[in-house]
């Protein structure tokens, strides 16, 4: 008997699991989307911020000093409100479908920013960051939903480390993008035509996602947002093994948020740098993100990879507080003239301190990306959108707190600084309760085997 012919479909099928995970069809659309995202939000950001902290526009009601950690408080205020109910669309409807109208969304809203960048009309920019951060509600949890249903458990870990590497470069490309074109001739113009192209480009790839089936497709949404948090954060503390890494993804938003608005003021007021400093610092950050997302991803060898996290946790303390002793050395100009980029990273003690915010960012990554791997594998199947949307309220009210803390740098006595020194020490007394918390499980759940399971 001669064997049945293999269908169109099955030959491409195969075609495609012999490509690298990275340029498979299941991985590529879903992380040039990702990427593009990543860029367009956090140029938008970057470019509002850069604008805010040296005064290129006027917020409207307060101070711009004032106006920028409230700024940077909206993304995550939005995503906190929408959460909710995202978690249900993802898990009751298609994914590549949800997908589509999730970018689809984005680029419209990019085309609003790129009016307020060309108007120059602050309120529009700000309107524009919020309803961004309420379509990253949305698109959060349908592309972290996906990735248990797109790859076995044992590549979850490399499929999060790619994304997140994807991720943290585009960030900094965005950021960078956002600091230095800002301040340029036309600065403004080129910032809206990036955006809206790079909005653009991500809805065009997500339309070759394949297709996933929804998880609870007679699930009965409620709008009443509110009403489903507690209940969408309970799913989350009492699914086996899952509260812990969500809490500490949690708190990685909350220290990024911080930090992320803390450098302009950090660059302006103690090293006396310039829009220019704030995008490579910012930049720099971004790209240590990404080599500790790599690094995770090596680390782990088919592991879970969260014995490596406690070394993340310890390291990012030790060199956030380098940081702090570092900055002492450093003065503003004292006419009160900025430093451009070329006239601060003249000096060996510029490049030691990035050094140093460089491993900061790195040992970050390397703490949460096995966390954030753990909550998705951990996730039961039926609940797992809505314990990830439940991770994005969290993560959320952790951005919106890191991002208020700043407000203490314009209305008190302390500067930006000054707060890198307490997260340092927090950092520090987190890894000493992750070393504790690793002794009392042998085995088991703290750091699983993949393979096979």
């Amino acid at each position: 008997m001669t064997e049945p012919a293999q269908s169109q479909a099955d030959i491409a099928a195969a075609a495609q699991a012999r490509r690298p995970l990275f340029f498979q069809r299941r991985f590529l659309p879903m992380w040039t989307a990702l990427s593009l995202g990543a860029f367009t939000d956090n140029m938008l950001k970057q470019a509002l911020s850069v604008a805010l902290i040296y005064a290129l526009i006027t917020a409207p009601l307060i101070s711009n000093d004032d106006a920028l950690p409230v700024v940077g408080a909206l993304f995550p205020i939005a995503m906190l409100i929408f959460s909710s109910i995202a978690g249900q669309l993802a898990d009751k409807y298609e994914t590549a479908m949800m997908f589509r109208r999730t970018k689809f969304i984005e680029l419209l809203l990019m085309i609003v920013a790129a009016v307020g960048f060309a108007t120059g009309n602050a309120l529009i920019l700000i309107l524009a960051l919020f309803l961004m951060g309420a379509q990253s509600a949305f698109f959060s949890p349908v592309r972290t939903g996906a990735m248990p249903k797109y790859f076995a458990p044992d590549e979850l870990v490399r499929a999060n480390a790619l994304c997140s590497g994807g991720l943290f470069v585009s960030v900094m490309l965005g950021i960078v993008a956002g600091g230095f074109l800002i301040i340029a001739p036309n600065g403004p113009l080129i910032v809206s035509g990036l955006l809206v192209t790079a909005a653009l480009g991500g809805w065009l790839a997500i339309r070759a996602a394949p297709p996933a089936a929804a998880n609870a497709p007679d699930l009965a949404i409620s709008w009443n947002g509110l009403a489903q948090t507690p209940i969408l954060i309970g799913y989350a503390f009492h699914a086996r093994g899952v509260w812990r890494p969500l809490l500490g993804v949690a708190w990685y938003w909350s220290v990024g948020a911080l930090v992320t608005v803390a450098v302009p003021f950090f660059v302006r007021d103690t090293l006396g740098g310039d829009g220019s400093v704030v995008a490579v610092m910012m930049g720099l950050f971004a790209i240590g993100a990404a080599l500790g997302a790599t690094a995770a991803s090596l680390l782990a060898k088919g592991r879970s990879g969260l014995g490596f996290a406690t070394v993340g946790a310890l390291a990012a303390g030790c060199m956030i507080l380098v940081v702090y002793f570092l900055s002492n050395g450093f003065a503003p100009p004292a006419d009160g003239s900025f430093l451009n980029a070329g006239a601060f990273f003249s000096t060996t003690q510029a490049y030691i301190l990035a050094g140093a915010f460089v491993l900061a960012s790195i040992s970050t990554s390397v703490f949460v990306v096995p966390m954030q791997a753990a909550v998705q594998r951990r996730a039961p199947a039926d609940k797992r959108a809505r314990i990830l949307a439940a991770n994005n309220m969290l993560n959320a009210g952790g951005a919106i707190i890191g991002s208020l803390l700043v407000l203490l740098v314009p209305r008190t006595s302390l500067e930006a600084i000054d707060l890198f020194l307490a997260i340092g020490f927090a950092q520090v007394a987190l890894a000493l309760y992750m070393v504790r918390r690793r002794q009392s499980v042998k085995d088991g759940l703290y750091d699983e085997m993949l393979h096979g399971a």
